[in-house]
């Protein structure tokens, strides 16, 4: 009998202990899921505040970009409102230096060109009354531009021939034996008209007698009057020079020549 107590009272206890466990446990459950229910409302409580916080920073971003580019457009018309003015200012400017770009100042290279042309017409002037002054004609003479003897003559009616160049060919001029370093006076008082460096007659001058007369001095050397000179009949006007590649075998010699408006004449019709 009193075992039958003891089991009975045995199996009471254990019974008590697993509901004690069990109640035990689904209140623990319990408080679990209250707990979660709590947790995920801080976060979106959390989540809704930080949301709130990026909105107000993308609001004043907004507000700032907007103000940044409200001083951009302002910048920008105050900008163009400056060149506007400047362009007005350098147009003015413009307009200035061409009206004194146009007026001449003194001592500016438009004062010396007309300086200039007018020294260039007066020589002009003083060349044409120079002429004037030349009474050379068909009737006139030539006195004899150095001594020495004709080794080329003038010939235009017929070929003649040439040793250095081994040919024969026309021959406008006349061509009279020198030493090198002979004096060569003026044949006819003329004027200087040009001075040159001939590649057949070398140092050659040309000289206007008058009427339509020239004359041509070739294979010449240190020279003794220049462009624009008025020489007289029987006036030394330079030296004998050394003879061309064109006259090595002829030797040193004086080219002569005679023209009458523009066309070869023979200077042996009027030579003395």
């Amino acid at each position: 009998m009193q075992k039958r107590q003891r089991g009975f009272v045995l199996a009471l206890c254990l019974c008590i202990l697993s509901m004690s466990g069990i109640y035990g446990l689904q209140r623990y459950r319990s408080g679990q899921t209250a707990q979660e229910p709590e947790e995920q409302v801080a976060e979106s409580e959390e989540t809704s505040e930080e949301q709130e916080t990026e909105t107000a920073n993308s609001e004043d971003t907004v507000a700032q970009v907007d103000t940044e580019d409200k001083e951009t457009e302002e910048a920008k018309i105050e900008t163009e409102e400056d060149i506007y003015e400047i362009g007005e200012a350098t147009l003015a400017r413009t307009e200035t230096d061409s009206v004194t770009a146009q007026a001449p100042a003194e001592g500016t290279p438009e004062e010396e060109n007309t300086e200039e042309t007018e020294e260039e017409v007066e020589e002009t002037e003083e060349t044409l009354a120079g002429e004037n002054l030349l009474s050379f004609a068909d009737n006139s003479s030539l006195m004899w531009p150095v001594d020495g003897e004709i080794i080329l003559e003038y010939s235009m009616d017929k070929s003649i021939y040439f040793s250095t160049l081994n040919q024969y060919k026309y021959h406008p001029a006349i061509v009279i034996n020198a030493e090198v370093g002979d004096e060569v006076w003026c044949a006819a008082q003329g004027i200087v008209s040009e001075i040159r460096v001939d590649e057949e007659t070398g140092t050659t001058l040309m000289m206007t007698l008058g009427s339509g007369y020239e004359a041509i001095y070739g294979q010449l050397k240190e020279l003794v009057v220049q462009e624009g000179d008025m020489v007289e009949a029987g006036s030394l006007i330079g030296y004998i020079s050394e003879p061309t590649k064109y006259y090595t075998r002829e030797g040193s010699n004086l080219y002569f020549q005679l023209l009458r408006d523009g066309e070869p004449v023979d200077p042996m019709e009027y030579l003395n």
